[in-house]
């Protein structure tokens, strides 16, 4: 997902075919509630040192994550500026779950890769859906994102 968010900087890097190829195994991660998890991306055993491995495994969710706000909202980021429509109904889905499930303290929840006492992976799992929701046109007027230089 990295090298096509850094091809939409730089051009050339990837072609056509392989851009459209990219985009489409981002979003073939997407769940059924229109998010996505960072979970699903890589393996646990490429996670830090690997540790936690088998703790995620014998968990119930281990094959079926939850979607996450660090996740849902690079992705939309990742795609809006592939040049993917904010109209598109994959977007939209993926919008709405960021909607939803914003947290009454203006958070995403994101859960450690790493261990079960500090998540902060949710200062990452709230910056990018801001991003995101801005490059989708949901904030509102007065808090807009501006273009990067």
């Amino acid at each position: 997902m990295l090298l096509l968010w850094t091809s939409a900087r730089v051009p050339g890097l990837v072609d056509a075919k392989q851009k459209q190829e990219l985009i489409d195994l981002v979003l073939k991660h997407q769940q059924a509630d229109g998010g996505w998890s960072i979970r699903t991306f890589a393996t646990p055993e490429t996670w830090g040192d690997g540790s936690r491995a088998e703790k995620l495994k014998s968990e119930k969710d281990f094959k079926n994550p939850p979607s996450d706000g660090h996740q849902t909202g690079l992705v939309l980021l990742v795609l809006r500026e592939a040049g993917m429509a904010a109209k598109d109904k994959r977007i939209q889905r993926g919008v709405n779950w960021l909607l939803k499930n914003q947290r009454q303290s203006g958070r995403w929840w994101t859960r450690s890769l790493n261990k079960d006492t500090y998540h902060y992976i949710t200062f990452s799992g709230s910056c990018y859906p801001l991003l995101a929701l801005g490059k989708c046109g949901v904030l509102p007027t007065k808090i807009q994102v501006s273009k990067a230089p």
